[in-house]
C-alpha cells in the first residue's frame, strides 16, 4: 500500500500532467503558425527598383510615397534615395503584386507626374 505522502505526490503529478501536455501542444501550434505566417510574408513581397527625376526635397518624397502607396496594388513601402547623380534619384517600391510597371507607377502619380518623371522601373531579382 502507498503511504500518505506518496499518494499525495502521485495525485499532484496526475493533475499537472494534462496541463503540461496542453501547454506543450499549444506551444507547438504557436510555433507552426508563426513559421507559416513568416514563410507566407517572405513569398509575397516583390521589390522594384528604378530611377526618378524631380525629387528635390522631403515634401517631394512625401508626394511620391503617398501617391504610389495609395494607388498601386499591394504596396508595402516606397523609398526614394539619392541616386548616382543629383538629377536622378533611386526609387524602390516593395509590394505584394507582380503587376507593377513603369506605366502603372507613372499613372499612380496622377497630377504629380508633370513634376516627377519615372525613367525606369524593373523587378529586382
Amino acid at each position: 500500500m502507498l503511504d500518505k505522502a506518496t499518494s499525495r505526490r502521485f495525485y499532484v503529478l496526475a493533475l499537472n500532467k494534462p496541463n503540461l501536455i496542453m501547454k506543450k501542444t499549444l506551444l507547438a501550434l504557436c510555433l507552426v503558425l508563426s513559421a507559416s505566417l513568416h514563410a507566407a510574408d517572405e513569398k509575397k513581397s516583390v521589390t522594384y527598383e528604378g530611377q526618378i527625376t524631380g525629387v528635390v526635397c522631403a515634401s517631394c518624397k512625401a508626394h511620391i510615397t503617398g501617391a504610389l502607396t495609395q494607388k498601386l496594388p499591394g504596396v508595402i513601402s516606397v523609398d526614394v534615395k539619392a541616386g548616382d547623380n543629383a538629377e536622378q534619384q533611386k526609387l524602390v517600391i516593395v509590394t505584394s503584386s507582380d503587376a507593377v510597371t513603369k506605366e502603372s507607377a507613372t499613372e499612380a502619380l496622377g497630377t504629380f507626374a508633370k513634376n516627377y518623371q519615372i525613367l525606369s522601373l524593373a523587378k529586382k531579382p
